[in-house]
């Protein structure tokens, strides 16, 4: 709301409102640069750094199958190019993405009330507002999306005013109007519910104001709009089926036993980021909005303010039809993703698109309150500023939404590193460690892939197999990191990793995260002689080896490849552990692997009777040996390291002999 009165000052000049607009903007800037790399990357930054990093074909079909449109991905992964993988640079981008949405927010604010001090203290409060702040230096896509909103909004009031028929069809408005429509429905899906709260609120007061001339207004909106649905239905045809089939996927989500109000409730505590403000920002808040509206009946009772003003005849909007653009926007975003929450997860950050909605209203109520008593509305902002403090200074900063400990994003560097080669490929089965292994990966560590078999996205089996067969045919060694161990779609890929490379070095970290390391066949494998070979023991152990094939020479820092079949002859009741191990000329070990059938997948006590079972191992030989290996192998009971004999008396049964070339 803006007013005019006998005894108000003269508008303030275009000079001192754009120094204004832009000491404002200079402060947003400096209060997201603060702390910009204290805190490490957290697990959704991870995810953008890993995706962004592929090529565009790659991310349009990872990205057809999350939960966010494809642009961001693009834009953070052009900028990569240019700076490489590195957390300062990645987060300042975000912070220039963000930075648009203060200026924008003034003019926006300027042509929706025609108030200059309404406008100031909508920018102030865009580049203040905790939501904003917080995600204006996360690696998401959340801080890119506001701009396109605001952007999309000023120009769809400036197309839709009451101001001549040249400046509607400005070339430069429409360009705008399609760039931030097309733009935000890109980069984030939540979006979709502030652009419908402004084509609703155009229409709105098209339908109030120009009752006459109804479709003239209302065309340029309508074209723009036309343009960028034109402009969005490739990737909307492209990735929509995947989405729905996603949500109707979800059907089962606990979140569908609460009622919508329990996610709208949960959303306006997100778009006040009042979970680190306790109730008080939620009461202190909503105290200001009503007192704006007093203060605007008040300041109408008592005839000393005006319906309408504006810094342009004809531009502002009466005081409540003003107020319908950011209240549709809030109820709509609240509604939209209460309604997604339920079938998925609700996160604060889902309501950033209406957090410009919330800095016009509370920017509106600021100026209804000056209206009637300045020190009133001084009162209020300190209040506003007091409920706050703690989340604008310390929370923002801190990052923990969305941080579970313990949480270390280094452990994937610190567990690969000290045992990789060069010649090695890392790959892993979710994409936020992949970032995170990207952030700390140095010249000498090996590069990484991926095959998804985790939240939010889940491949095609056939898809993460050709990638990995692609990989056997350049890379000797390749590492599988597998985030929840076996959990999920993961035992398909940890049992296709077993059955098809030779498993030989197993570790695991915290989260259940599952380190490999496996062994590629690509020399010819020779047969071993003397098969079958028996294993009996007094407790009902019966089982043989019926063949086994291993290569005739290897190189050095190779993985060696063994294939063993087995046969239980009778049911297995006690889990014992397979043995093979490579000796030097002198006897020394050189390297050795120990496991059950396919690298401890098929505990023997599984194993049917009379069918051959397929077991891999993988001997890791050390960089620099050369010569002769002897490889032996066997069986032992785990709890007390006891061998088991074969039926010749024998605790060892020596495979072959090995050359090791440099």
């Amino acid at each position: 709301m803006s007013v005019r009165t006998k005894s108000s000052p003269r508008v303030p000049s275009a000079v001192f409102l754009l120094y204004g607009a832009t000491a404002i903007t200079f402060l947003a800037f400096g209060l997201r640069m603060i702390g910009l790399v204290q805190v490490p990357a957290r697990w959704d930054e991870g995810w953008s750094v890993a995706h962004a990093s592929l090529s565009l074909g790659e991310i349009f079909t990872i990205t057809s199958a999350d939960v966010h449109p494809p642009l961001f991905y693009v834009l953070l992964g052009a900028w990569q190019s240019l700076t490489g993988v590195n957390l300062f640079a990645d987060r300042a981008l975000m912070v220039m993405m963000s930075l648009p949405a203060v200026p924008l927010i003034f003019v926006t604010a300027r042509r929706w009330s025609g108030s200059t001090r309404l406008a100031l203290a909508a920018t102030v409060l865009m580049a203040w507002l905790p939501l904003v702040v917080y995600y204006s230096a996360v690696i998401r896509m959340y801080a890119l999306a506001p701009s396109f909103v605001l952007l999309a909004t000023w120009a769809a009031l400036r197309t839709s005013s009451a101001r001549a028929r040249t400046q509607r069809k400005s070339l430069y408005t429409m360009l705008a109007l399609v760039i931030g429509l097309t733009g935000a429905m890109l980069t984030l899906y939540h979006a979709a519910w502030a652009l419908i709260a402004l084509v609703a609120y155009v229409l709105i007061i098209a339908v109030i104001r120009n009752r006459r001339s109804l479709g003239s207004v209302l065309r340029p909106v309508v074209i723009g709009l036309g343009i960028s649905l034109i402009l969005y239905a490739p990737w909307a045809i492209y990735a929509f089926p995947q989405l729905i089939q996603r949500a109707l996927a979800g059907t089962t989500n606990v979140g569908q036993g609460y009622p919508l109000l329990y996610f709208m409730s949960l959303g306006v505590q997100g778009l006040l980021l009042a979970r680190s403000a306790g109730p008080a920002g939620l009461w202190i808040t909503g105290a200001l909005i009503m007192l704006g509206l007093i203060s605007w009946a008040i300041g109408v009772r008592s005839r000393k303010t005006h319906l309408v003003s504006g810094v342009q005849p004809g531009m502002a909007q009466p005081a409540l039809q003003q107020l319908a653009l950011p209240v549709l926007t809030i109820v709509l975003t609240l509604v939209g993703v209460a309604a997604a929450a339920r079938n998925w997860a609700f996160d604060d950050r889902m309501m950033v698109c209406a957090a410009p909605a919330l800095a016009l209203w509370l920017a509106w109520s600021f100026d209804a309150i000056a209206h009637q008593s300045r020190k009133l509305a001084g009162v209020g902002v300190v209040a506003l500023i007091g409920v706050y403090f703690s989340a604008s200074t310390s929370f923002v900063y801190q990052k923990t939404l969305e941080v579970f400990d313990p949480y270390n994003p280094h452990t994937y560097e610190q567990h690969i590193s000290p045992s990789a080669q060069p010649g090695d490929i890392v790959f892993f089965n979710v994409l936020s460690p992949a970032g995170f292994y990207a952030l700390d990966r140095t010249n000498t560590d090996p590069p990484w892939s991926y095959a998804l078999t985790w939240d939010p996205v889940i491949e095609p089996e056939q898809r993460w197999q050709a990638r990995l067969e692609q990989a056997e045919r350049s890379h000797r060694r390749i590492w599988l990191v597998l985030y929840r161990g076996l959990a999920g779609h993961n035992g398909d890929l940890r049992g296709w990793m077993d059955s098809h490379l030779y498993p030989a070095q197993a570790e695991w970290g915290e989260e259940g995260v599952y380190y490999g390391l496996y062994g590629v066949r690509n020399q010819a494998m020779q047969t071993v002689s003397g098969l079958p070979v028996h294993w009996r023991a007094a407790y009902g152990f019966d089982m043989e080896l019926t063949q086994a094939e291993l290569p005739v020479t290897v190189r050095a820092g190779d993985i060696v490849p063994i294939a063993l079949t087995w046969r239980a002859d009778a049911p297995l009741r006690m889990n014992d552990k397979i043995f093979v191990h490579a000796f030097d000329a002198r006897g020394q070990l050189v390297a050795q692997h120990d496991a059950q059938p396919l690298n401890d997948l098929r505990p023997m006590s599984t194993l049917p009777v009379g069918r051959n079972v397929l077991d891999h191992h993988g001997l890791v030989l050390p960089p620099g040996f050369t010569g002769q290996l002897q490889i032996e192998m066997g069986i032992y009971d785990p709890t007390t390291g006891q061998r088991l004999q074969t039926d010749q008396g024998r605790s060892t049964f020596t495979l072959a002999r090995l050359d090791v070339e440099r």
